[in-house]
């Protein structure tokens, strides 16, 4: 079998924590906590660098090299996880439940975080992601390590290895539809900067007819290194301090707390995302005063009042607002039936891809995605993507998000069990923010309605309804926010240009939550280039 290889002939395993019975006496150069995409990359970076590192992530392996049992019937050595078109069917499955967190709202608890299970479209940021980032961080700064990334994770629009795209029913109505408007066509990957009335093939995260990310670009370097170790099922608890300086962790495994200390002069790294790493700062005492009580009063063994760092940690909370518009056809293609993946009956697209790496298995679920903008009543421009897929017999969804430009912002913290919560909505919360988006979902209606389609809205029919059928982006930034005013004068930034918590010595974030604003779109890519770009500013800063 073609893929037999993934399992068999890598040459590596991850070790648990369970059965690490040492870690408590080793200590490290420095202390990554998250195994999604940009832990990954900043404890691969850190160790090519020759430092010893350890990697704590809370959850397990998604696939069978790095521990899974979940595998498929006609192949031992993939999951579910593995295969591109089962992207749509994860959900339905077991493993499910065991991949998300319980404690934190839509974050996936599974080593390769998101890039574990989502839908994989990868969107390669365009320049103007960056406008609002501060000096030294703008896409000029950042452009070698979005090299670095794509030099090894470059995504793919045409990922079957015989060169041809399968069920192409869809892209075929909506690219009419569109070129007809006089929108362009172009490649989302060679042309990441074209974001306007713009349509694509899907750019997705796959490499070798297989779901790529850190998992398998980034890991299995650093699990050939000696100074590499990554524990799995171990749940940071906090972070241990003496003033300004971290001197090691505390985490939880099997229903055992244990810390792991730092060497005299290491760092820690802090790459949970979002939601999660600002639980761990306010189980340290950095933070509001008040989220901070809130984690002592749950339990949680906080530093004394008199070292607790007041920074606006969960403030600047962001994500894309989804609306979802559902479209009916008069064709006669609909979605891949993944029950006959799972259950050996699809012989035929099996059979292509285990011999060839090819067909329709290679793909994701979505068939075209399109770009386009709106300036708002303030005068800013504001940008849309739409991901389309078929989700039945003659029916399409288009994922409609409202991206970059965008202003709504909300509040992240804890509740009174210690869990991380929403404590005020990011989602529609500015009057150009409802405006720009109503006026885009309306002109989406009048496209898809426009006499001589064949097209009709299939359910909610109007603009209203939909922003009002609003879901959540999952795609949350901001939290820990980096910039150059210090949140603890009054600004709202909690980490420096060198991605360094302010009042730390040697504490440094590289996920989602620094970002200061929402990308153009999917925010999977974005975030592996700026997490390549943040370790390297780790590696150069001196203390």
């Amino acid at each position: 079998m073609r893929f037999s290889h993934i399992a068999a002939g890598l040459g590596w395993a991850v070790t648990t924590t369970s059965a690490a019975s040492n870690c408590g006496r080793d200590v490290y150069d420095y202390i990554v906590v998250g195994g999604g995409p940009s832990g990954i990359i900043t404890a691969e970076r850190l160790s090519a660098a020759n430092h010893k590192v350890l990697l704590l992530e809370r959850g397990h392996g998604p696939t069978v090299a790095t521990g899974s049992n979940y595998t498929l019937p006609w192949n031992d050595t993939l999951t579910p996880i593995d295969v591109p078109a089962l992207s749509s069917a994860v959900n339905t499955l077991p493993l499910w439940n065991e991949y998300f967190c319980s404690d934190t709202p839509a974050s996936a608890c599974v080593l390769g975080g998101g890039t574990t299970i989502n839908y994989m479209v990868f969107v390669h940021p365009p320049a103007h992601d960056f406008e609002n980032w501060p000096k030294g961080w703008n896409w000029e700064d950042i452009a070698p390590a979005a090299q670095r990334l794509y030099d090894r994770n470059p995504g793919s629009t045409l990922p079957s290895e015989d060169g041809q795209r399968y069920d192409q029913g869809l892209y075929s109505l909506l690219s009419n539809l569109f070129g007809n408007l006089g929108w362009k066509s172009i490649d989302m990957i060679d042309q990441p900067d074209e974001k306007h009335e713009v349509y694509s093939y899907p750019a997705w995260n796959i490499k070798d007819a297989l779901r790529a990310g850190p998992v398998r670009t980034y890991l299995p370097l650093a699990l050939e290194r000696d100074n590499f170790t990554l524990r799995t099922g171990a749940k940071v608890i906090r972070l241990i301090r003496e003033g300004s300086r971290v001197t090691g962790v505390e985490y939880e495994s099997s229903g055992r707390r244990q810390i792991v200390k730092l060497a005299a002069k290491g760092r820690v790294v802090l790459s949970s995302g979002s939601l999660s790493t600002p639980r761990i700062l306010f189980h340290s005492g950095i933070g509001p005063a008040a989220q901070i009580q809130t984690a002592k009063d749950s339990g949680v063994e906080v530093p004394p009042e008199e070292d607790w760092i007041n920074l606006p940690v969960g403030q600047n909370l962001k994500d894309h607002p989804i609306f979802p518009i559902i479209v009916k056809s008069n064709q006669t293609w609909g979605p891949l039936n993944t029950a006959s993946v799972l259950n050996s009956s699809d012989e035929k697209n099996i059979g292509l891809y285990e011999s060839q790496g090819s067909g329709v298995l290679t793909q994701g679920r979505h068939r075209l995605i399109y770009f386009t903008s709106r300036e708002g009543q303030d005068g800013t421009t504001r940008y849309f993507q739409g991901s389309c897929a078929a989700s039945g017999k003659g029916v399409f969804t288009v994922t409609s998000y409202l991206t970059h430009g965008l202003t709504s912002t909300g509040v992240l913290g804890l509740d009174k069990d210690g869990k991380t919560v929403i404590e005020q909505s990011p989602y529609l919360q500015t009057e150009a923010d409802i405006e720009a988006s109503t006026s885009f979902v309306q002109n989406m209606i009048d496209i898809f309605t426009a006499p001589g389609t064949g097209l009709a809205m299939n359910t909610t029919t109007n603009a209203t309804a939909i922003l009002k059928s609003r879901t959540n982006g999952n795609h949350f930034v901001g939290t820990t926010k980096l910039g150059t005013d210090d949140g603890r004068m009054g600004g709202t930034s909690v980490v420096d240009l060198n991605a360094k918590v302010y009042g730390t010595d040697n504490l440094f974030v590289t996920d989602a939550g620094i970002h200061p604003d929402l990308p153009t779109g999917n925010t999977q890519a974005i975030v592996m280039v700026v997490a390549e770009a943040a370790v390297a500013k780790i590696l150069a800063y001196k203390d």
